[in-house]
């Protein structure tokens, strides 16, 4: 029985992240917990590819980040 385009293949053992190129264990929804907050942001797609616009978003998110961080500090 093969998995139809777009669908996620669920396995039992310990898996990694989902994104590409990404070892790191998983953490939530099949990513580490880096590649699903990039996901959350819209960076990445549920399969772990990068979307169209990927590099406006990738500032966009830049951004974000360093205003978290100036609010923690």
């Amino acid at each position: 029985m093969g998995t139809k385009k777009g669908e996620a293949v669920v396995s039992t053992g310990k898996s990694f992240c989902g994104a590409e190129g990404c070892k790191a264990s998983d953490h939530r929804f099949g990513f580490c917990s880096e590649h699903y907050e990039q996901f959350k942001f819209g960076l990445i797609t549920k399969l772990g590819k990068a979307v169209s616009d990927h590099e406006k978003k990738f500032e966009h998110y830049q951004a974000f980040k360093r205003r978290s961080a100036q609010k923690a500090a």
